[in-house]
């Protein structure tokens, strides 16, 4: 194998490593829920809260990544969002006590984890952009699958790890892989000069950020993301106790819930391969909110068929934040510019997105039924499906 092969192949490798840590903290939430609200007497809109946190997080300081960035550079920011990702994992997992309650540890570790994922959310686009240039719809898909795959992992065996650790150290768990991410970042040799992005200060211009704002195929870009991301964290929060409403056990709700996101990492793969391929997305954008307009459907009438349904959202869900990312990355047109823009969807969208847990959690606490959660779900896929439609569209932001 040439150096360059094995320096691509350590490229590679690292960048997957990164994205198989921006979900597993959060994902191994969900299966628990209910097991921490009645450990910590958390209500339901207290619950739905601690769901929200990270997205709230990430809606935060995502608009200001892309400074950080091009202040101490792409791997150190990466290494340092790695290392407060380990601490925070582990602040949470902190059993309370007289002097500090155990909800302050739970939100504060979530803080700062969630803060931790959003440096890595924001910067891995512009990573890729920069590594493979020409390969971006591919590499998007490839990392896509590595983020999904670790979260299935996690959501699917959080119960069994709470029943044989406890929650508290079962949360602890994905401290590990942060860790070992950190060392592999830490050892990655950056990329040759020709590489790196040379056509930034030629095509970002000052007034950029202002312009982004203004343009209407950034913010089709951002509401879709928003949107997706909504309906993921919702699903990721409440499908656990949707399930278990209609009789199935904790256990079989995690593992449902772990293949709701599994599922996303085969067809992450294949849409990813599918993209690199055309430069129109529009098509693909509306198979995919048609899986998940069927799940939803089919949750609300046939809820004995949970495991089909989780294959059509988990599809669904996954293959939408490949097409959000790949948005971010092809309607711009540098690394930069991708950091720019990434950090304008994900700052917007995912403060968009922080009030689906909650909502639902509020909803149903009123009703106590899910069927107007779903539906009110239905509905937000309908719109994904509008803005997925105008982003799509092989165009570029000014």
């Amino acid at each position: 194998m040439s150096n360059r092969a094995s320096g691509n192949l350590m490229l590679l490798a690292t960048v997957l490593l990164v994205s198989a840590n921006l979900r597993p903290a959060i994902t191994v939430v969900g299966p628990l829920i209910e097991r921490i609200g009645s450990d910590t007497g958390l209500s339901p809109l207290a619950l739905g809260a601690l769901g929200s946190v990270p997205i709230v997080a990430f809606g935060i300081i995502s608009p200001f990544v892309h400074v950080l960035g091009r202040r101490f550079g792409l791997e150190r920011t990466i290494f340092v969002s790695l290392l407060l990702l380990a601490a925070g994992t582990l602040l949470r997992s902190v059993p309370g006590s007289d002097l500090v309650p155990q909800a302050l540890t739970l939100y504060a570790g979530t803080s700062i984890l969630s803060a931790a994922i959003g440096v890595g959310n924001v910067l891995v686009p512009a990573v890729v952009k920069r590594d493979f240039p020409d390969r971006v719809p591919f590499m998007t898909g490839v990392y896509t699958a590595a983020l999904v795959g670790a979260a299935a992992i996690f959501s699917g065996g959080a119960v069994p790890l709470a029943d044989a650790l406890g929650w508290e150290l079962a949360f602890a768990v994905p401290a590990i892989f942060a860790l070992l991410a950190a060392v592999g970042w830490a050892l990655r040799k950056k990329p040759a000069p020709d590489q790196r992005d040379t056509s930034s200060t030629r095509l970002v211009g000052a007034g950029l950020p202002t312009t982004l704002w203004r343009q209407p195929l950034a913010w089709q870009v951002t509401l879709y993301f928003g949107l997706q991301s909504t309906l993921f964290y919702t699903l990721l929060t409440w499908f656990p106790a949707i399930q278990t409403s209609h009789g199935i056990n904790e256990a079989s709700a995690g593992l449902w819930l772990g293949l709701f996101q599994a599922v996303g990492v085969v067809a992450s793969l294949i849409v990813g391969q599918i993209m690199q391929r055309t430069r129109d997305q529009r098509g693909i954008s509306a198979v995919v909110v048609a899986f998940m307009l069927v799940a939803l459907l089919g949750i609300i009438v046939a809820p004995g068929l949970m495991p089909l349904w989780a294959l059509c959202a988990g599809t669904s869900t996954g293959c939408s934040l490949l097409l959000a990312l790949t948005f971010i990355s092809l309607r711009a047109g540098s690394p930069r510019q991708v950091g720019k823009l990434s950090g304008m969807a994900q700052g917007v969208g995912y403060l968009l997105a922080a009030a689906g847990p909650v909502l639902a959690g509020a909803l149903y606490q009123v009703v106590d039924s899910w069927t107007p959660v779903l539906w009110c779900a239905f509905a937000l896929a309908l719109a994904q499906g509008v803005f997925g439609h105008f982003a799509g569209r092989n165009v570029h932001v000014e």
